[in-house]
């Protein structure tokens, strides 16, 4: 993700980004509907790719800043994200130990807002 933040504040172009953004959550979310068929590394692909492209959208609130409010915005960042995503993780493998269907309606629950989120893209580009 800082890599795609600092992609975006170098000027660098990363095509479709906007649109690849909830394309990501949608694929996550179908993985975690087909659970433990899915090798590990498949999962970190997704997860660098998809990191990647958020960090570069994300990168759009920070453009043309100075040196230390865009530190201070990727520490910030970086700090919430992983946050986020491992609270996430936990959370779902402490639930599916209670109920096995908890991760599939997570994985459910992350491809209606990736479909949302991919239609309002497609919509607001027309």
């Amino acid at each position: 993700m800082i890599c795609g933040v600092a992609m975006h504040v170098a000027g660098l172009y990363l095509p479709a980004a906007d649109p690849i953004v909830p394309v990501s959550v949608l694929v996550a979310g179908l993985m975690l509907i087909i659970e433990e068929r899915i090798p590990p590394a498949w999962w970190m692909a997704v997860f660098v790719a998809a990191g990647l492209f958020h960090g570069y959208t994300y990168g759009d609130s920070i453009y043309d800043a100075k040196a230390v409010p865009l530190i201070a915005y990727v520490i910030g960042l970086a700090a919430v994200q992983t946050l986020m995503t491992v609270g996430v993780a936990f959370a779902t493998r402490g639930l599916w130990k209670l109920w096995s269907m908890a991760p599939r309606l997570a994985g459910a629950a992350f491809c209606g807002v990736g479909f949302a989120a991919l239609v309002a893209q497609l919509i607001h580009s027309y």
